[in-house]
């Protein structure tokens, strides 16, 4: 595990780097994030019935650009959710204004100069620090910043944050506080105006904190950013280290001002804070109701007059005013310039769609070379079920008496490439999901190029795959060495193996990996059923419509064709008096597969391969833009 280094501290330092990133890159309207009676409404249920409950209650606040604020409060106040809120993760169920600048929120323009981190560091752990940062400057910046000034930047940022001597370190074996500032250094690339953070310091030791929390400071003064991040419970050295403390109790707001206030502004309140107790612990202590359950009530209501009085005529609390503690007022600061009330931010064309393809493929090939123990245990595994088939069923591809051995040949590889396509994706997507939705809802890319990247490393390496098993199973079972057979049983395992890996992509889409290993392979079993296990004149009428819908069942029979039909001549018959299937149509005839066309049904494998990778881009598209 690498140690944590001390990042740059020093203003003038930190400012020349930064300095030259705002060359490189037009600087960010600076913003304030200010909202109004904002609600927010989950539905739950209770003893079978729906009941809405209410996170949110009409709060009100004012976050300021320049200034590190940080969101507390006890376990279940709402904090993330507020969050979630205001950076637009989460839309439905909301009520209430949120403004930029006094102008109302938009979107697409909220997307566009703002950033959301979360509390769980979904990075790509087999890539460098430096390979990250790349990969998301080519995704990020547009196409008319040099490779050299993208580059240049990169390195820039790592020097800032007191990453550049892990550049060449794989993200997996960083630090907690390391991924911390790796996670802001690559939303920083496009330099947004609002950045929100949450509980950034959780799983950091005491000093890892600090550090942290000073380099979110610095941050937010250099370039005038807002910062908003939330907090459970700090220590003294970091509640003083905020510019504002945004306190939350039971989804009200019960304080927003400087730290270094909360004790005189509570005492005001005959809320008396105990000698040398920690204020941010006093705080919090205030929020759970050890004071008592009346004085949040009078001090949510005070907080939201306090607001509307500063909404109209003056600022909130901020840390050089005089405080005035006089009940529901609040005093104009002359040192804060007013801020216009609307703001253009200049929307950075994204590379087009092939070049986020192209990058996204290259980083997948990163990751795939740095996984080899994984890819190669996929070909062994393939390659030793190969050679136990192979011995399992020697000879059954050309003997009369044993042709039923190997139509249970066929149907067993048939379903072990069915299944090996796709649980090697049902699996991992959904771990590949959740970086995924970080890095979309902080606009590095759109879909399409991204499944477009996905398919382009994972259908060539499991059509290998295939052929390892496919060559020595193959030929260890004598089937006929003709080329146009040999050819169209590759093509249709190939692709019956690309179909069924498209239906893990969707089952790890739209299901968690609990339930997605479970429902993949039984949707699998029951669509093997049909063709094998049973005739199609046996096959009640209620479930035919199955039987033409299984691709397995269509691949299944097309491989059979494809070894005993077009026109295959009389089996050898070994020492036995009597082969019944001697003649291959005979068997084909009693299997009803004499009338198998396999270009129909290659072509509604192919089918169904585009239009479960249709759904599953859908499903996911739907999944990343629900709010």
């Amino acid at each position: 595990m690498a140690t944590d280094v001390k990042y740059r501290t020093d203003d003038a330092s930190n400012n020349n780097v930064i300095g030259k990133k705002a060359q490189l890159f037009p600087k960010k309207a600076e913003v304030d994030l200010s909202f109004e009676n904002l609600s927010y409404t989950v539905n739950t249920f209770s003893k079978f019935k729906k009941v809405k409950k209410e996170i949110l209650h009409g709060i009100n606040g004012n976050f300021r650009s320049g200034q590190l604020t940080a969101v507390m409060g006890p376990s279940g106040c709402g904090k993330s959710t507020l969050l979630n809120v205001l950076a637009g993760y989460s839309i439905s169920g909301s009520s209430g204004q949120v403004y930029l600048n006094d102008s109302l929120r938009d979107e697409k323009q909220m997307a566009n100069i703002s950033c959301y981190i979360q509390q769980d560091d979904y990075v790509r752990d087999l890539l460098t620090v430096r390979e990250s940062m790349t990969v998301a400057a080519h995704l990020k910046l547009p196409t008319t910043v040099s490779a050299v000034s993208k580059a240049s930047q990169v390195e820039d940022l790592l020097d800032a944050l007191g990453l550049s001597i892990h550049g060449d370190t794989v993200t997996k074996r960083l630090s907690g506080g390391q991924k911390k500032r790796l996670s802001i250094a690559l939303e920083l690339i496009t330099n947004p105006s609002i950045l929100f953070l949450d509980e950034p310091t959780t799983g950091l030791d005491s000093q890892s904190c600090s550090q942290f929390v000073s380099l979110m400071a610095d941050l937010a003064h250099n370039q005038s950013r807002t910062m908003v991040c939330t907090l459970h419970q700090p220590s003294a050295l970091l509640f003083e280290k905020f510019d504002q403390i945004y306190a939350l109790s039971s989804g009200q707001c019960i304080y927003q001002g400087p730290p270094n206030f909360v004790i005189p502004y509570f005492a005001e309140r005959t809320i008396v804070c105990p000698p040398y107790h920690n204020p941010a612990d006093f705080l919090i202590e205030v929020a759970i109701g050890e004071y008592g359950t009346d004085v949040l009530v009078k001090l949510a209501d005070t907080t939201k007059i306090s607001y509307i009085k500063d909404h109209n005529n003056c600022h909130l609390i901020s840390g050089d005013q005089e405080l005035q503690l006089e009940n529901g007022t609040c005093l104009k600061n002359n040192n804060i310039a007013d801020k216009k009330q609307t703001f253009k931010s200049k929307i950075l064309n994204k590379p087009p769609y092939y070049l986020q393809a192209y990058h996204l493929y290259l980083r997948n090939v990163i990751m795939y070379k740095r996984n080899k123990s994984n890819l190669m245990l996929r070909v062994l595994a393939h390659f030793v079920i190969a050679l136990i088939f192979g011995y399992l069923y020697r000879g059954v591809g050309n003997n009369a008496s044993l042709v039923i051995s190997n139509m249970v040949f066929v149907y067993g590889t048939n379903l072990f490439l069915v299944y090996t396509g796709q649980m090697a994706v049902i699996v991992s997507f959904p771990l590949e999901y959740k970086v995924l939705k970080r890095e979309h809802f902080n606009s590095w890319f759109t879909l399409f190029p991204y499944m477009i990247s996905i398919l382009l490393v994972e259908i060539p390496f499991q059509i290998l795959c295939c052929l390892v098993y496919i060559v020595p199973s193959y030929i260890m079972t004598s089937q006929p060495l003709e080329l146009m057979r040999f050819s169209y049983f590759t093509i249709f395992l190939v692709v019956t193996s690309l179909t069924s890996q498209s239906t893990g992509f969707l089952c790890g889409a739209t299901m968690p990996v609990k339930v997605s290993v479970f429902v993949g392979p039984v949707f699998v079993v029951l669509l093997s059923v049909f063709g094998f296990a049973i005739r199609f004149t046996d096959i009640p009428a209620i479930y035919v419509w199955l039987h033409y819908f299984s691709f397995v069942r269509g691949s299944f029979q097309s491989l059979v064709y494809t070894l005993y039909g077009f026109g295959r001549g009389v089996l050898p018959c070994s020492d036995e008096m009597y082969c019944h299937y001697k003649n291959p149509m005979k068997f084909l005839t009693e299997m009803e597969f004499a009338q198998v066309n396999i270009y129909p049904e290659f072509f509604y494998i192919c089918f169904f391969f585009l239009c479960t990778y249709v759904l599953t881009t859908t499903v996911i598209w739907y999944r990343l833009n629900k709010r």
